[in-house]
């Protein structure tokens, strides 16, 4: 049964709307799982963080697994709604690449909350079956969105193939140098490591646009 819910479930914050409170819950998930991982994560300790009452987070959300998936989708949509709408027009394809894997450094790397989100949420993956099914849709998901944000600045006739890899290739870079961010004593030179690594992805993918053409194969 759907418990119900009345306008004092709404905590210390009267006038908030059912959309502010599931918003506050998501992010309060993500918060305690972050500090605590998905096993020490309750839901009475999630809806005390969000300043909600238990009976209006499981109004929102009636287990813990779709509170976390909810919350691990909202994550998603959060990052890359972010950088589309921080993703400006290049002059040329290189620099719109360029400028696409800093927004991404920004977003993945630079970022400690999402690095330690992703981290936590990988080390629990290997442990809990909900997670690791959980994650293998957030990977999936940020290779597509991966995948469409190349093709914007490529062009749609971008060979697949190249794509694809040039997505996994990213994203080996970000998960690996998203592991050693917290540790980083010179950041200069780390943002250096990853830039030249960049350079080489870029090269890669236009040498091999460039290849298709010239062989008349895209």
């Amino acid at each position: 049964m759907t418990p119900t819910v009345s306008s004092d479930d709404l905590v210390g914050v009267p006038e908030a709307t059912p959309g502010d409170a599931r918003q506050r819950i998501l992010q309060a998930t993500v918060q305690c799982f972050r500090a605590y991982g998905y096993e020490k994560s309750s839901m009475r300790l999630i809806a005390t963080t969000a300043n909600v009452s238990q009976t209006l987070l499981h109004y929102h959300f009636e287990t813990k697994e779709k509170l976390f998936d909810a919350a691990i989708n909202d994550v998603a949509r959060q990052l890359f709604a972010t950088a589309e709408a921080q993703l400006t027009e290049a002059a040329s394809v290189p620099d719109g690449l360029a400028d696409a894997a800093g927004l991404l450094y920004s977003l993945f790397i630079d970022n400690l909350d999402t690095v330690t989100f992703v981290v936590e949420f990988g080390a629990a993956a290997n442990h809990n079956e909900f997670l690791r099914t959980a994650y293998l849709e957030f990977r999936d998901t940020q290779r597509r969105q991966f995948a469409e944000l190349l093709r914007t600045i490529t062009g749609a006739d971008a060979p697949a193939d190249l794509i694809d890899e040039s997505v996994r290739l990213m994203e080996i870079v970000l998960l690996g140098m998203s592991m050693q961010r917290p540790f980083v004593t010179d950041e200069p030179r780390f943002r250096g490591d990853f830039d030249g690594f960049v350079h080489m992805l870029i090269s890669r993918l236009l040498e091999g646009m460039a290849s298709r053409l010239r062989d008349g194969a895209v």
